[in-house]
């Protein structure tokens, strides 16, 4: 009677942490998006409040950095620098928000002894543990950089052109930065799809079996953006500002994950 659930459980959920060639499927992506937002929405949020803390646009840049040492310190397990289960999805997401909520504490309650204020230490946490990792990264594939920024600088030109002349309401940080974060993840998707790798995820996988490599970005255009619109149109105050949080925060992890594993990979 449990052997088939027991199969069920160690081939769905415990073989694709185990085994890197094995991909996510419908059920862990089910389950883990579930935990993410019981974990936001139970914790971090409460967390957040009980510090006295404004979720606001400094909050959001203080983060920042964080978010890339996030996606850094999951490419170690990756490219094999460092093997640890605690370094698999879904264990990562719990490390990283006790970290980050740790951080946070810490540089709230420095801001208070030093006047310098708690998301400028934040930011300044999460650079020096990002640049803590990079001795452990090496460049083995230089054109996947060039090609890397080479479409960057593209959608960038192209976003900035398009807001500033048909959508200039859109100019602004709420939305740029979002948007961007899952622009990037796409951008990386392709550059490490165009050097050999697979897309892990289901619904990336479907988009680009449909439309080749650049998939990732006809996914992004009709999932985030109007997603973000809605937001921004719709909020107001901290929970608006915490929603930006949490869309940037699941692009631009992914896609410092995947530019650095693609680059390290040879």
């Amino acid at each position: 009677m449990l052997d088939p659930v027991k199969n069920f459980l160690f081939e769905k959920f415990w073989l694709p942490i185990i085994d890197e060639s094995v991909y996510y499927n419908p059920y862990n992506t089910a389950v883990y998006a579930i935990l993410f937002g019981l974990l936001i929405i139970y914790v971090v949020r409460p967390a957040i409040k009980k510090m006295d803390i404004e979720v606001d646009k400094n909050f959001v840049l203080g983060f920042t950095p964080f978010i890339v040492f996030g996606g850094a310190l999951r490419t170690l397990k990756d490219i094999d620098a460092v093997n640890t289960i605690f370094l698999e999805t879904p264990f990562i997401y719990l490390l990283l928000f006790g970290t980050g909520l740790s951080l946070l504490y810490t540089s709230k309650k420095l801001e208070q002894r030093t006047e310098v204020s708690y998301h400028r230490i934040l930011a300044a946490s999460g650079v020096i543990l990002t640049v803590l990792t990079l001795p452990l990264f090496q460049i083995r594939q230089p054109l996947a950089m060039i090609l890397f920024l080479g479409i960057t600088t593209l959608w960038i030109t192209v976003g900035y052109l398009s807001l500033r002349y048909v959508k200039p309401e859109f100019m602004r940080w709420d939305f740029t930065l979002p948007v961007s974060a899952h622009y990037l993840d796409a951008t990386s998707t392709l550059t490490a799809l165009h050097f050999g790798a697979d897309e892990k995820h289901v619904l990336g996988r479907i988009f680009i079996d449909i439309f080749g490599n650049g998939g990732m970005f006809i996914l992004k255009s009709l999932v985030i953006i109007p997603v973000v619109v809605y937001i921004v149109r719709n909020f107001e105050g901290e929970e608006k500002t915490f929603y930006i949080f949490i869309i940037t925060l699941l692009g631009l992890g992914i896609a410092t994950r995947n530019i650095l594993q693609t680059i390290g990979l040879g």
